[in-house]
């Protein structure tokens, strides 16, 4: 009944077809049993002080985006968390499932649990997609219509318990926000254990784009043109263009890398193994400010990388192998607007909005490069060219034009077709996310540990998307977790093999025996 909630507009960036397309699930194992009981009513305490975390999503008549939320008024949400006491499991949005009766390595060898990092880099299996879904999202939303007709959540979490750990899923629609609405979900979980007041979040249905869409004073100039201003490198594909790239995607998926050959793998670098890439990425980059003297174009400044761009120098190198040297690769990542703004926007997020509850990311293109060059670029090199070619494609120039060009061309009510790209329709391309910025592993679970006390601690971070197209060629840096970074990566099983590329490290595959319903392994609970 309408007077169970209250319209709330979704702004027009959080509604494109690039956010609405994607659900994304991203899970946490902490290095402990949680309970079920205190976890429940931390994630009942956060809902009553910010319901919009289980708002539905609805089609709209008034908002610019064509999608508002329907958040429930204290009213209707309490009728909501009554008829959530007899729901099903499957659409319980808060669902646990205990699994105490076998150990978490029993479901993924993705795990670390040594500070010291001692097993090194490791490559492991996902999960069995089964046990995972089972483990993970037995209670999630499945598609987007599914979202938007249904009784469902924007938002899902699974709480399953292992004798050894625990893993907190949460299942999305990527409108609803990214890395940092996530964080604060998280953070208005802790509070809630600590006892501390869960602050409301204010200036919900506020549009921090709604300058940079139809109409917009940022717009720029020409955005609904046929040949709208956009970043460096980027075009809009043609006839021709979309043909030629759909003909080599299809050969690579139908012929030479088929789909059913692909298998999802997490890499685990130590904190260690990364520290010394650091001291060698960095040594390199004496060399690279010689050579630039050389060549009359002396640094300003003096030369610096960070982690998150050794970090993907390196999963370009190892990522690479299997292809030719001849080949053209340009690769892709995210960049964010609280950190790298478009024009006119504020360099200061709580200026922008006080709550994270919106989506800021957006593609930055980084150059082309030939995989011989990446090969033959030093570690450091390569890092740097990650940093700048992000610098570059996320300049506030860069960042006003491809949003203003997703929010004239890809609104989830009326997309125009126009399909820009960050490379010819020839090159091969590469993607990574990287989620560090969020600085997960701070996330501060202790009061929930079940019999006992001492702190819990996150210990690995697990990742999967649903999503049109192929997975291949996209990676995620999950962020740090258990005394090092997780990436995950999807790639054919030879390609996870070469012995020049993952191949050269050690291979922890999944165990053979895995639970093949959702009631092997558990344990009954009483109702929450």
């Amino acid at each position: 009944m309408a007077a169970d909630y209250t319209a709330v507009p979704i702004s027009i960036w959080d509604g494109t077809a690039a956010n609405t397309d994607i659900f994304a699930r991203a899970n946490y194992i902490f290095d402990a049993p949680l309970s079920f009981e205190k976890l429940h009513a931390a994630w009942i305490e956060v809902l009553r002080a910010r319901p919009i975390t289980q708002a539905r999503v609805r089609r709209s008549k008034t908002a610019p985006s064509g999608l508002e939320y329907h958040v429930y008024t204290p009213e209707g949400l309490e009728r909501y968390l009554e008829r959530q006491s007899t729901a099903p499991d499957h659409l319980k949005d808060f669902f646990c499932l205990d699994q105490s009766k076998r150990s978490f390595t029993e479901y993924s060898p993705a795990l670390n649990r040594s500070a010291e990092g001692s097993r090194g880099i490791f490559v492991a299996d996902a999960p069995h997609p089964e046990d995972d879904k089972r483990c993970t999202y037995y209670n999630a939303v499945g598609s987007f219509d599914e979202l938007l007709n249904s009784d469902r959540p924007i938002l899902t979490t699974q709480v399953t318990r292992f004798n050894d750990a625990t893993i907190i899923s949460y299942t999305f629609n990527h409108l609803m926000g990214d890395i940092f609405a996530i964080k604060d979900t998280f953070n208005g979980l802790s509070d809630a254990l600590y006892g501390k007041p869960i602050a409301p979040w204010k200036q919900l249905g506020e549009d921090p784009f709604a300058d940079y869409g139809p109409g917009g004073k940022l717009a720029g100039e020409h955005a609904n043109s046929s040949s709208p201003p956009l970043p460096a490198g980027w075009r809009i594909f043609g006839f021709f263009d979309k043909v030629r790239f759909l003909t080599r995607m299809l050969w690579d998926v139908k012929y030479a890398r088929p789909e059913s050959t692909m298998s999802p793998k997490y890499v685990f670098l130590p904190d260690t193994e990364i520290n010394r890439l650091m001291q060698e990425a960095r040594h390199d980059l004496i060399a690279v400010e010689e050579k630039r003297k050389k060549e009359g174009k002396p640094p300003k400044a003096p030369l610096n990388i960070g982690r998150s761009n050794v970090i993907y120098a390196w999963v370009l190198k190892h990522s690479h192998e299997h292809l030719g040297p001849e080949e053209i690769s340009t690769p892709v990542t995210i960049a964010n607007a609280r950190g790298r703004p478009p024009t006119g926007m504020s360099p200061n997020p709580e200026e922008i909005l006080p709550h994270n509850w919106w989506n800021g990311s957006y593609l930055a293109s980084l150059p082309s490069l030939k995989v011989r060059e990446i090969r033959e670029m030093s570690l450091g090199e390569l890092a740097l060219l990650v940093r700048e070619g992000t610098d570059a494609s996320s300049s506030p120039e860069s960042a006003q034009r491809i949003i203003s060009f997703g929010l004239h061309n890809g609104a989830w009510k009326k997309p125009t077709g126009k399909l820009a790209f960050w490379s010819p329709p020839n090159h091969r391309w590469s993607g990574l996310t990287d989620w560090r910025a969020a600085g997960y592993g701070k996330v501060d679970l202790s009061p929930a540990r079940l019999g006992g006390t001492g702190p819990v601690k996150l210990c690995t971070i697990h990742t999967s998307m649903i999503m049109n197209g192929t997975h291949r060629d996209r990676w995620a840096c999950m962020g740090d977790a258990g005394g090092g970074t997780w990436v995950k990566g999807t790639a054919t099983e030879s390609d996870w093999r070469l012995p020049t590329g993952f191949g050269k490290y050690p291979h922890y595959q999944l165990p053979t025996k895995r639970a093949t319903s959702i009631d092997e392994y558990r344990v009954p609970e009483e109702p929450l």
